[in-house]
């Protein structure tokens, strides 16, 4: 006895494993994705997906599948396995299909659903986790640093931003990720957790790309790290303010402080705490990235903020290498300890007092007509020190000294002779910093 049927024999339908969650199931015109082992009822195979290391993809309900096949995977859940017994009548009838399946057999088929999706589906977002705060959400231009891994619907890996240990970073809402992701990844707050399921037709379609086959469903479980917008400005929130808060921090100014730097999802970067010493800098010379130099202006001693500052005011696209991402978003902390009044725009040097009438002759102590640099080296050192003179601070005096010398030293022979010599305010305005 090779086979049996009747003509009154339905269609038999076992499920021999279900998954724990089933959030849909297969439908009329939907088009599914599944392996099969098929059989005829004597045990003999006569075809297999497997065999092919391929799945079989195809329309449901809608007569592309012999009619017990259309009728059985109805139903179905994604991980779901059936054993489908399939009279004659629904299957290949009197005819058989000419090759493996001979005439009035009735056939078996082990199925296992691995994806579906309907052409109509748009994508499905889940949130994981949201943060308590949100200050701002994604928007289309925005650039996002985000964490990821990415699934077909059965589960089956196929990539992850953590295995290369770094983000996955694009601009959103401009083309540059597939259609499902650039749709998802919108209206997503910093440290949120969301899981975007996007259908084919929003993926890489019919023919698939690397290990993601065609007509796949993919699931992105993902972790949104920070994002900017290139117009972004630096964010300073005042923490903390001293009642008397008269003298402000300006351009050249020598400044004093603490800091603790971070990303945007918290992890630490540096800490001038951890050496015991504050960070010391002159605003304005190009010392520190431009958005900290923007957050230390017009503070006061005792001052607490945190800034934020965007990348293109940062360290930009490349970061410091094993230190800073690129592309990533930094959160200051800081603290003003001790505030130097700086010189005005363009002067290394002023007096605090009346300039000597015969200055000159003052710095040329042997009277030779002639004044040497460590003769003008003294003589600027000796005023610094008596109060009448002031070099900015923050830089190395002897340097600023030098250049000054150097400035005044027209024919670069070494020496001033009177004729060279010239005050400040005796120079043209494109002239360098002179006495």
């Amino acid at each position: 006895m090779m086979d049996i049927w009747n003509p009154a024999d339905e269609l038999q339908i076992q499920t021999y494993q279900m998954p724990e969650n089933c959030n849909r199931k297969v439908q009329v015109s939907d088009f599914v994705r599944y392996h099969y082992n098929g059989t005829l009822l004597d045990g003999t195979l006569f075809d297999s997906s497997h065999n092919r290391l391929q799945t079989y993809n195809t329309y449901v309900g809608i007569g592309w599948l012999i009619p017990g096949m259309d009728q059985a995977l109805i139903g179905m859940c994604v991980g779901e396995k059936r054993f489908i017994t399939i009279p004659p009548f629904l299957a290949y009838g009197e005819e058989g299909d000419g090759k493996d399946i001979p005439p009035q057999a009735s056939v078996v088929f082990d199925v296992a659903l691995l994806d579906l999706h309907n052409t109509k589906d748009s994508i499905a977002v889940e949130k994981l986790f949201v943060p308590e705060t949100c200050e701002r959400r994604t928007k289309p231009g925005d650039f996002v640093r985000y964490h990821y891994n990415g699934t077909l619907l059965d589960g089956t890996f196929f990539d992850s931003s953590y295995s290369r240990n770094r983000t996955y970073d694009v601009y959103i809402g401009k083309g540059y990720v597939i259609d499902g992701m650039d749709e998802g990844l919108l209206g997503v707050c910093i440290g949120e957790k969301l899981r975007i399921t996007i259908p084919p037709h929003l993926g890489y379609g019919e023919e698939g790309t690397g290990k993601i086959p065609g007509s796949a469903v993919l699931v992105f479980d993902i972790h949104m790290i920070d994002f900017h917008n290139p117009s972004d400005t630096v964010q300073i929130k005042t923490t903390y303010k001293p009642d008397t808060c008269s003298v402000l921090t300006k351009k050249g100014d020598f400044v004093k402080y603490h800091f603790n730097a971070s990303l945007m999802d918290g992890t630490s970067l540096d800490s001038t705490h951890n050496y015991g010493k504050t960070y010391n800098i002159v605003l304005g010379s190009g010392q520190v990235v431009l958005g900290m130099d923007i957050g230390l202006h017009d503070m006061c001693i005792g001052e607490k903020r945190t800034v934020i500052i965007p990348p293109h005011l940062g360290y930009g696209e490349q970061g410091i290498d094993g230190e800073v991402p690129g592309s990533a978003v930094l959160i200051f902390d800081i603290e003003l300890v001790e505030l130097v009044e700086g010189l005005p725009e363009g002067y290394m040097f002023i007096w605090n007092e009346e300039v000597s009438s015969d200055l000159f002759n003052e710095i040329d102590q042997n009277h030779d007509g002639e004044i040497l640099p460590d003769e003008f080296s003294g003589y600027i050192s000796q005023q610094v020190s008596l109060g009448r003179g002031k070099l900015a601070p923050g830089f190395d005096p002897l340097k600023i000294i030098a250049n000054m010398f150097t400035n005044q030293d027209r024919n670069g022979d070494g020496k001033i002779t009177e004729e060279e010599f010239k005050l400040k305010d005796e120079e043209s305005k494109e002239a360098h910093d002179e006495l």
